[in-house]
């Protein structure tokens, strides 16, 4: 008797987990997926500091910033990680000729340090957004503390490659002058976030936009702390609020109601409920209801974020510096996360506006690192060049000699080959769609 009881409280047991309610066990499934450096960065870190910790992952250094991820995927998301998914590593002074971190870029590391409280201004700076456990990271104290687990290279170190190498048609031709003003703006949000892939986007952008007409003058680049990473292209402005307004006033001194204005906006984005829960304070409370909209219910705005600031650069705020601007037609490109939230905020006249992905999703760099996906298809469409091979592409289905924006967005369509629907919009109703049409304006629009 003793047994069959036994076997009918297991049976028991065993049917009431089958009939759990399924989303509860995805969302379970879901939460033992991320644990990463849980045991490290959590709730109560702070009550840990000085004590040991192990920590493995991909050791990735940027701006001589160090910090080991989970995944090597992480590496090529544009926006910000699950903080439980990587963490800061610093190197004690006295160990700084006998360790070199960047010698071991991309391989899978041990890493064993004490936990202290990054006095890196760049992360300071930042963990009002990011949260304060951002701020978490493992000081390596000997050099034991860094012990390589795999040799092989999980994240190639992206190279800063030279344009009039690349692209020397876009070197050895005069360029004309055109009513034309463009922005290109990255601002990376701190040292550990700001990839050199962004940088090489916002140069090979300035490079075709001079091809295309672009007086020199009429181009302001905002990227990162105001300098950029070689000399190739000017930088004209730091990516905080002060140097973003100085730029949008520079060119709306500069336009008219006949100008083309160019925008491109780049590094990582951020937005919608689901992503402001995961990832903590990194959501902007709608304000005035424009994310409401269509079926469309999240309540937050999307942000694209200054460099080493705690202040929000929210979609509302670039849609009233832009519609401050006189113009006679506008190209947006823009690539970060949830970039398709931007289209009902941009939207306009004789506007073309290109985004990597919808209102609620994740997007993505080219799988070389080099580029974003999106930003990458974009540039071989308009300059018929593939990036990183050379190879000649063909985005002109009428066969003009010119490539539209409704061409180039085709072509992006046909080749992005990552997780991200890349979005248009071209008749003034703010809602981005997958298939855009020939009879838009886009059609008859270039850069």
């Amino acid at each position: 008797m003793k047994n069959l009881k036994f076997l009918f409280l297991l049976l028991l047991a065993f049917s009431f987990s089958c009939v759990t309610d399924d989303n509860a066990s995805e969302e379970q499934e879901q939460e033992q997926e991320v644990v990463g450096f849980s045991t490290i960065k959590n709730d109560t870190w702070r009550d840990h500091l000085g004590e040991e910790f192990e920590a493995e992952g991909i050791l990735v250094v940027e701006n001589q910033a160090a910090k080991i991820l989970v995944s090597a995927d992480d590496y090529y998301v544009d926006g910000l990680l699950d903080e439980q998914n990587y963490i800061h590593i610093n190197l004690n002074s006295d160990l700084e000729n006998e360790v070199n971190l960047w010698e071991h870029y991309g391989k899978k590391v041990k890493i064993t340090g004490t936990l202290e409280v990054s006095n890196n201004e760049s992360y300071l700076s930042t963990s009002q957004i990011l949260g304060d456990i951002s701020l978490a990271s493992l000081l390596i104290n000997n050099v034991s503390g860094l012990q390589i687990l795999d040799p092989s290279i999980y994240i190639v170190r992206p190279e800063l490659y030279n344009i009039c190498t690349r692209y020397p048609q876009l070197c050895e031709v005069e360029f004309s002058q055109e009513n034309k003003t463009a922005l290109i703006y990255s601002g990376g949000i701190n040292d550990g976030y700001a990839y050199l892939r962004y940088w090489n986007d916002v140069k090979l952008m300035y490079s075709i936009l001079l091809d295309k007409g672009y007086p020199e003058e009429n181009i302001r680049v905002v990227y990162k702390n105001g300098i950029g990473e070689d000399s190739d292209i000017p930088v004209h402005y730091a990516a905080n609020q002060t140097g973003l307004n100085n730029a949008f006033t520079y060119l709306g001194s500069r336009m008219n109601n006949s100008t083309k204005f160019f925008l491109m906006m780049n590094n990582h984005g951020g937005g919608n409920d689901t992503y402001s829960t995961r990832y903590g304070n990194s959501g902007v409370t709608d304000s005035d209801g424009d994310d409401n909209r269509a079926g469309i219910n999240d309540n937050v705005d999307e942000q694209f974020f200054y460099y080493n600031s705690s202040t929000a650069l929210t979609d509302d705020f670039l849609a009233s510096k832009i519609n401050e601007l006189p113009m006679g037609s506008m190209i947006a490109v823009v690539k970060p996360c949830y970039s398709g939230g931007v289209i009902w905020d941009f939207k306009g006249p004789n506007r073309v506006i290109m985004t990597s992905g919808t209102e609620f999703q994740v997007t993505y760099s080219h799988t070389s690192g080099q580029f974003g996906e999106f930003t990458y298809h974009f540039f071989a469409a308009v300059t018929g060049k593939d990036p990183l091979t050379g190879n000649t592409v063909n985005a002109d289905l009428n066969a003009d000699g010119n490539i539209s924006m409704y061409e180039a967005q085709v072509y992006i369509l046909a080749n992005d080959a990552r997780n991200e629907q890349p979005q248009y919009e071209d008749d003034n109703d703010g809602v981005g769609t997958s298939s855009p049409s020939a009879s838009g304006v886009g059609a008859s629009t270039y850069l």
